[in-house]
C-alpha cells in the first residue's frame, strides 16, 4: 500500500537536491570571484602620502585613504590601524604587497 505522505516526500527530495546544487555552484561561484579580484589587485599600482584617511561607515566600514595627488584607495575595514596621516605607501605593480613608510620604517602587508 502506497503512503499517503508520498506527495509531500517527492517535493521534498527534490528541493533537497537543488538546495545541494546551489550551493556547490554558489562555492564554485565564490572561488572564481575571490581569484578575479586577485588578478585585478596585482594589475593596479599607487604611491604617495596620505592626506587624509576616514571610514566609510556607510559602506561596511570601508577605510578610504585619501593620497596627497588626490587618489581615492579603499581597503578593507580591518587595516585602518595599520596606516596613518603623513605615511608614504607604495605599490608597485605585478606585486601583491603594499609597503608603508613611516619614520624611516618600511612595513609590508599582502594586499
Amino acid at each position: 500500500m502506497v503512503s499517503r505522505n508520498v506527495g509531500v516526500k517527492i517535493p521534498g527530495a527534490i528541493a533537497f537536491c537543488l538546495a545541494v546544487l546551489g550551493y556547490f555552484f554558489y562555492k564554485d561561484n565564490l572561488r572564481k570571484e575571490s581569484k578575479s579580484m586577485e588578478e585585478k589587485n596585482v594589475t593596479i599600482s599607487f604611491s604617495g602620502k596620505i592626506d587624509s584617511m576616514y571610514r566609510d561607515y556607510s559602506n561596511h566600514g570601508v577605510t578610504v585613504l585619501i593620497l596627497n595627488n588626490k587618489k581615492r584607495l579603499e581597503f578593507n575595514m580591518y587595516e585602518y590601524s595599520r596606516f596613518q596621516k603623513n605615511d608614504s605607501i607604495v605599490k608597485c605593480k605585478d606585486e601583491d604587497r603594499i609597503h608603508v613608510y613611516r619614520n624611516g620604517t618600511i612595513k609590508s602587508y599582502k594586499y
